[in-house]
């Protein structure tokens, strides 16, 4: 695995804000927290390793991405957990980079219903900023946005 050259440039700690998309509290469809992000890379330098944490409900929640790509490969396979989105399981996803943009999918059950998926898009501008926007994606492929976290650093 191995990570392009100019996604390196993440590596480091990050502060900002999480909205978690609860549109189905009618009362508070939004809530939002303060984040931090530490992104750094992993075995030799072949994975881009991302941590997280926000707050739901007064609770430090937690989260992991680590991702990575055959050499010479735009395509990416990612690795994602977080505790309250993904309790005590895990989704693979895939993908692909593009210029300044990490791009990847993955699909976890729901019971008695078709697999559901979950994107989850990396964007950054320059070296100060970082977003992680992250999708609901239902059987019929509609997609809801469900995380926005929004980042920089000095």
């Amino acid at each position: 695995m191995s990570i392009p050259e100019n996604f390196k440039n993440l590596t480091g700690e990050w502060k900002g804000k999480n909205r978690l998309y609860t549109t189905w509290i009618v009362e508070n469809p939004v809530q939002e927290s303060d984040s931090l992000a530490s992104a750094k890379m992993a075995a030799n330098e072949k994975f881009l390793k991302i941590e997280y944490d926000w707050i739901y409900e007064g609770k430090n929640q937690e989260g992991l991405l680590l991702i990575g790509s055959e050499k010479d490969s735009n395509e990416v396979k990612a690795f994602w957990i977080d505790s309250w989105h993904m309790s005590d399981k895990f989704m693979t996803c895939d993908g692909s980079f593009s210029d300044n943009s990490i791009l990847m999918k993955g699909f976890y059950e729901v019971p008695n219903h078709p697999d559901w998926g979950w994107r989850i898009d990396i964007h950054f501008e320059n070296e100060k900023s970082l977003k992680i926007v992250m999708y609901n994606v239902s059987p019929d492929d509609e997609e809801d946005l469900a995380v926005e976290a929004e980042y920089s650093r000095e």
